[in-house]
């Protein structure tokens, strides 16, 4: 008996003794976000009676998880959820009874954004959903559902993921509020998972020299148009001269080809320059160029560009900047402090956009618990009036 209780005292201690070590980290937001649209293509039919009504909506949106770490071994799970508070036209479509709002937010209300199990050592190693940005690959950013692993060496880091389903949540790279603009949740919720059907298996290698950077990729599709399998390769290459503390050129080029198996003439490409200069690691300048093959658009995830008129204008039109035959130049500057940003951009070509977005966090509590507003003006540049876009948008956005 004296035997049992005295294993147990010791089992007891060890337990304790591990749980101590355990960390534990609780994140998520609530957010809000209005988009106004007032320009003449701004309008759409509203079905419900027949008259033309500019598109505009608002929503909120919320996420909360927890990660537990042991170490290097983490645990996690999240849900993130939608609601459309407004949404006009009221009836978007002759057979779709969604307003703009429930188009932009859906009437899914409610997703598991998490649920992961995650090696973070020089290998990380993640399995489940997951955040998948630590690969660092340039069209491969998001949610995603399956497996990702990165291996971390001195001069390079070589990375794979096997995707079986994705969501951005809204979310575009550095482009402020638009993980706040629209939610669609991972089409697999609540759904079988249809593995093989179309899934993406991706790998690259990110090298880095110093003042060279170079990153080449491979994606593979699985049934991206009518079951047809898909193939991607490219690489970007990047030239940063000078310093934080003074003045630094990035230069970075970006070639990506693609080829949809057994359809004839679809092969396109994207050749992709841009140069930014920085300011003490505060102001910045800059510009670009790109241009796409005639046959076809480029199919990503997500991408690091800096346009925001895709995802921030409203009404019928698409106002995708990678779609087929386009070529646009681009040009823009900015603010970057840990208290006020800003963008400011110009294009002109194929794609047009004009925007100006600010974000100001008012405050951060010891990276517990931050709120940042922000707001801004995005349009499709300084075209005709019948032509013309006009979208003014705010957040808000309380980060734990």
């Amino acid at each position: 008996m004296k035997s049992k209780v005295f294993k147990s005292v010791i089992l007891a201690g060890t337990l304790l003794s591990s749980m101590s070590a355990t960390d534990y980290d609780v994140f998520g937001h609530v957010g809000g976000f209005f988009n106004k649209g007032f320009g003449q293509n701004n309008k759409m039919v509203d079905f419900k009676d027949g008259k033309n009504k500019t598109a505009d909506y608002a929503g909120i949106t919320a996420q909360v998880g927890i990660d537990v770490g042991f170490g290097d071994l983490h645990i996690g799970a999240a849900g993130w959820g939608a609601f459309p508070v407004y949404g006009n036209p009221k009836k978007i479509g002759e057979f779709d009874s969604h307003n703009y709002g429930e188009k932009m937010y859906s009437t899914n209300y409610g997703d598991l954004s998490d649920l992961y199990v995650k090696y973070d050592g020089q290998i990380q190693l993640a399995v489940g959903r997951f955040d998948n940005e630590f690969l660092g690959s340039d069209w491969i950013i998001g949610h995603t559902q399956g497996v990702a692993a990165k291996w971390d060496a001195k001069y390079f880091k070589v990375w794979a993921t096997w995707v079986n389903d994705y969501t951005t949540y809204g979310y575009q790279p550095n482009r402020f509020g638009s993980e706040l603009s629209s939610y669609s949740r991972y089409s697999s919720s609540f759904n079988k998972f249809s593995i093989g059907k179309n899934d993406l298996f991706g790998g690259g290698i990110n090298v880095d020299l110093g003042i060279l950077k170079i990153d080449p990729f491979v994606h593979y599709w699985l049934g991206v148009d009518d079951n047809h399998s898909m193939i991607q390769a490219g690489t970007k290459v990047a030239l940063e001269l000078g310093s934080d503390n003074g003045i630094k050129s990035i230069t970075s080029v970006r070639f990506l080809w693609q080829n949809i198996f057994g359809i004839d003439k679809d092969d396109t490409v994207l050749l992709w320059g841009d140069e930014e200069l920085r300011f003490n690691n505060m102001f910045k300048v800059g510009a670009g160029w790109y241009m796409t093959g005639k046959n076809n658009s480029i199919y990503a995830i997500n991408d690091k560009s800096r346009f925001y008129g895709w995802r921030y204008l409203t009404g019928n039109s698409d106002n995708y900047y990678f779609s087929g035959n386009a070529s646009s130049w681009y040009a823009f500057a900015g603010l970057q402090t840990d208290i006020i940003n800003f963008d400011l951009l110009y294009a002109d070509g194929n794609y047009n956009e004009f925007s100006a977005i600010i974000s100001w966090n008012v405050f951060e509590l010891k990276d517990m618990l931050g709120l940042q507003i922000g707001g801004g003006y995005v349009s499709n540049g300084f075209q005709s009036k019948a032509k013309q876009q006009n979208n003014a948008v705010i957040f808000a956005k309380l980060s734990f």
